[in-house]
């Protein structure tokens, strides 16, 4: 779930936005598209009762939680799929063997664990690393642990995103969540069933975000059109909010060949069983400074970084206190105000932008931040300077409620 509003405050445009620790709703999977991974010579099974296999052709398919490699129907009654990968950190390959649960079923599925049909989580990629990998086919008979390579081929892996293409709020068409290559110009329609924001966002291959306005109707039960072109190699995440700030599409679009393999990492870091005592308040806001500033470094060209300062530590502070000691989330509080309002308590009158996140941890709170476009371009806005954080302790919860007030000087 993603939250992000726009409001106006002394004469600049203050961007806000918020995520919770279950950052994307289940949804139904999108129709998958199929991609080409590689060819591979026939070879004999090895088995006296089977015949010499076909040439496997390894295809993969995308879907919204899922990444699914299959090849064509032979007569193999096991059929396992190892990839491996040469790293420069590693004194050996890194190499996976995984096997369909089902017997003869020319698939393989890596998504999440407990998701129908899925044989193997994550994590079960997580020694690899985005680049080139090979492949090997393997079938035969599980139970005499005879196996042949079927066929062989090199792919290259890629960055895999979590979210939906379909929700209960938001339906699109023509949205494709894989092209083979780029540039290809989309023109989807979106249907909505609440009412959302004018723009939808678009985080690039190269950080950046894009925001691009929907032509048609937002309101509740109205259908618009999205137009963009993806003209990089790479993943794009597609959002469209709500109005009042919630992500009611969160969709990844992958361009080139590329297989959606390495999941992005929305989680890390461990909790804390009370408030943050000062000096892991301190602690906290150096990490959350220091990972907002490697993410302004990694752009081209890099943005300068940001420094903390003490009265936004204050003004962040004293509302994420008030979150977990009220019970609700949001960015407008029980008394009305919202960012600008809680500035101005606090003597601050520059324009301010903020994000909001309930997380176990820092590292957790930051990541859901950053992949979510609005919360994003806070952080990439090159008109802050000056940012600051507060963190309290969700109140019979375990997740940390991290506020981030952005702003320059005044």
């Amino acid at each position: 779930m993603l939250k992000g509003f726009p409001l106006r405050w002394p004469g600049r445009l203050v961007a806000t936005a918020c995520t919770i620790a279950c950052m994307i709703a289940c949804a139904s999977p999108a129709p998958p598209i199929s991609g080409s991974g590689g060819t591979g010579p026939g070879a004999d099974a090895g088995s006296d009762s089977a015949t010499a296999a076909p040439k496997a052709l390894l295809s993969f398919q995308v879907k919204d939680r899922a990444v699914v490699f299959g090849w064509p129907e032979d007569e193999f009654l096991w059929h396992c799929l190892a990839l491996t990968q040469l790293r420069t950190d590693r004194s050996k390959p890194v190499t996976m063997t995984a096997c369909g649960n089902s017997s003869g079923q020319p698939t393989i599925t890596f998504g999440d664990l407990g998701a129908p049909g899925v044989d193997y989580g994550w994590t079960a990629t997580e020694d690899f690393r985005v680049g080139p990998a090979t492949w090997a086919l393997r079938g035969g008979y599980k139970q005499y642990e005879e196996k042949t390579d079927v066929g062989t081929g090199t792919l290259e892996i890629g960055t895999h995103f979590n979210g939906p293409c379909q929700g209960k709020d938001a339906t699109s068409l023509g949205l494709a969540e894989r092209h083979e290559t780029g540039p290809v110009t989309v023109d989807a329609t979106i249907k909505v069933g609440v009412a959302a924001r004018a723009n939808a966002e678009v985080i690039t291959p190269e950080i950046w975000v894009d925001s691009v306005p929907l032509q048609g109707s937002v309101a509740a039960g109205g259908t618009s059109k999205l137009k963009y072109t993806f003209d990089t190699p790479g993943m794009y995440v597609v959002e469209v909010n709500d109005v009042g700030g919630g992500a009611i599409l969160n969709c990844a679009v992958y361009v080139g060949p590329a297989v959606p393999l390495v999941a992005v990492e929305v989680a890390g870091g461990g909790g804390l069983a009370a408030d943050p005592t000062p000096q892991q308040l301190a602690a906290l806001r150096k990490k959350l400074l220091d990972l907002t500033n490697l993410e302004r470094a990694k752009v081209t060209p890099p943005l300068g970084p940001l420094a903390l300062h003490d009265k936004l530590n204050e003004v962040a502070q004293y509302h994420s206190g008030n979150m977990a000691a009220e019970g609700f989330f949001a960015h407008t509080d029980k008394k009305g105000m919202g960012p600008g309002e809680r500035a101005k308590l606090f003597g601050w009158s520059a324009g301010i932008g903020e994000n909001i996140a309930s997380n176990p941890s820092a590292e957790g709170a930051h990541n859901g931040l950053y992949w979510s476009a609005g919360h994003r371009a806070n952080m990439l806005g090159k008109d802050w300077t000056l940012v600051g954080f507060g963190i309290a302790k969700q109140k019979n919860g375990a997740n940390l409620l991290v506020t981030e007030n952005f702003s320059s000087a005044k």
